[in-house]
């Protein structure tokens, strides 16, 4: 009888909580809020699309800079801007 109960936390854990941490995780790597993106993907996982497309807010160490011609973001690894080919400022 036990055995053919499914576990409810399970659901609970692939629904609600996974979505919720991934949507925070990207919610933090594009310098957004980590909890409210992280409710927001929880209770919409609908919501992991937006924040995967949503262009970053502020640079991120790491993650995204801020070109200094054109003033758009691109992804700390490109050796150029995307949008209008500078090269990023030598340190």
């Amino acid at each position: 009888m036990l055995g053919s109960v499914k576990p409810v936390y399970l659901v609970f854990l692939l629904i609600i909580v996974i979505p919720g941490i991934v949507g925070g995780m990207l919610a933090a790597n594009r310098g957004r809020n980590f909890i409210g993106w992280s409710l927001a993907c929880a209770v919409f996982p609908i919501f992991l699309l937006v924040i995967y497309f949503e262009k970053p807010i502020r640079e991120v160490e790491g993650k995204f800079r801020r070109c200094g011609s054109c003033g758009e973001y691109y992804r700390w690894r490109d050796p150029s801007c995307k949008y209008c080919g500078t090269p990023p400022p030598s340190a």
